[in-house]
């Protein structure tokens, strides 16, 4: 199973992501994210990696002339190439068959909204990263999950 992780770009809470990527490290998932340099998702790989974790897929656009991507922390795993920016929420969603939010952003935003086109899939938003949840007119579109990060490795066990 490969999981898309999502997160802001600041990087806040680090116990939490380090219980995160604990767990996933135990289980038999690979990873698919575009972690932006000194980002909750750099932060996540790193510790995914570092407990043993298998495999991380960084989705981006190698091929970009209209903003680049020299922020992208490339160094962290198998790239696969998105050619623009326009294409990476699409692209992140059809290499994963989950998505794992570690908090909200606007890029996060666009990911979680590309989840109902692409590839359907759960949405699992860890309560421990947000303040509120999503409106509620999205849940008729897209399949959000609260849940707390002790309940996750369960979860995902199911997903299999």
């Amino acid at each position: 199973m490969r999981i898309g992780i999502i997160g802001p770009g600041k990087l806040k809470k680090k116990e939490e992501i380090k219980k995160v990527a604990e767990i996933l490290s135990k289980l038999d998932v690979e990873i698919v994210m575009t972690p932006d340099k000194k980002s909750t998702s750099e932060f996540f790989a790193k510790e995914y990696l570092e407990f043993g974790g298998q495999k991380v897929f960084i989705v981006v656009p190698l091929e970009d002339k209209e903003f680049g991507y020299s922020w992208v922390n490339l160094e962290l795993g198998e790239n696969i190439n998105c050619i623009s920016w326009r294409n990476q929420p699409e692209r992140l969603n059809e290499e994963c068959d989950v998505l794992i939010s570690l908090g909200y952003s606007v890029g996060g935003l666009i990911e979680i909204g590309y989840s109902k086109w692409f590839k359907k899939k759960p949405v699992y938003i860890l309560e421990e990263f947000v303040d509120s949840k999503l409106p509620e007119e999205l849940e008729e579109s897209l399949d959000l999950i609260y849940l707390k990060i002790d309940d996750l490795e369960d979860r995902l066990k199911d997903e299999k």
